[in-house]
Parts: structure tokens; C-alpha cells; sequence
């Protein structure tokens, strides 16, 4: 069987079938002690606003995004988180790290120094997501 290329397709296959890559089924949220899971379709809505805690403070990060999921809110803080949400709403986005310590920031890439997990009124604690601790070394 000879491998062709479709007319509205560049990439070259052989058969009827072709595959492209999946669609996340979960977002991790990592910092220096727990990762968290949370399935992308559980979440419900998003505020990205200005963090009140900067309050002109140029070592705060200036911004917070927060996601809400079914049972649980996930505050991310940090530096154009604006360039966070369209992949992340998307299904993009496998994992956000956590880092405290700005490094050589890249133009055009969002940077996240704290992520905080806190489960909404009434939710179970224990349902919140998956969440494991991360061992540290001593």
C-alpha cells in the first residue's frame, strides 16, 4: 500500500485512519511540596484580576488567575498569566509549576511563582482532585 497525501492534509498516510494528538485529560498543579490533579473538564469558569497583594510591591507577582473546579478553587500567582488561559481552557496544558525564584523569564511565556489548592463551602476535603505529596530532600 503506497502512502499519499490528502488534499486538505500535508502529513502523508496509508489507510482510512488518521490520528491526531490527544486531548488532556487532566491538568497537574506542582510546587515545591504537593502535586495536584484536577480533570480539565471540571472546570467551571476563571478570574484573571490584578493581585491585591502586590499593591506596587515589584518582588510580588502582580497578577492572580483563579480557576474554579467542581469542588475546589486553584490560585495561580505570578507574571502574564494572560498568556495562560487560552491554552489552558483549550486542553493544552499538561502541568503548571510553582516557582518561587525568578529565573531568566522568557518573552511571551507565563510565569507561576505560587499555586494554592483550597476546596469551596461544603466540598469534601478528600475530593478536592488528586493530590500527592512530594517527598523533599533534608
Amino acid at each position: 500500500m503506497s502512502k499519499k497525501a490528502h488534499v486538505f492534509s500535508h502529513k502523508h498516510f496509508a489507510g482510512s485512519v488518521e490520528l491526531i494528538p490527544s486531548q488532556r485529560f487532566c491538568v497537574e498543579f506542582i510546587d515545591g511540596e504537593r502535586l495536584w490533579g484536577f480533570p480539565i473538564q471540571h472546570l467551571a469558569d476563571f478570574t484573571l484580576e490584578d493581585d491585591p497583594e502586590h499593591q506596587s510591591k515589584r518582588t510580588l507577582p502582580p497578577q492572580r488567575l483563579t480557576l474554579t473546579f467542581r469542588r475546589s478553587h486553584v490560585i495561580l500567582r505570578g507574571w502574564r498569566l494572560e498568556l495562560l488561559v487560552g491554552p489552558l481552557v483549550s486542553g493544552r496544558v499538561a502541568r503548571i509549576y510553582a516557582e518561587k525564584h525568578l529565573g531568566a523569564l522568557v518573552i511571551d511565556e507565563a510565569w507561576v511563582s505560587e499555586i494554592q489548592v483550597q476546596p469551596l463551602a461544603g466540598a469534601c476535603a478528600t475530593k478536592i482532585g488528586v493530590e500527592i505529596p512530594i517527598k523533599t530532600r533534608p
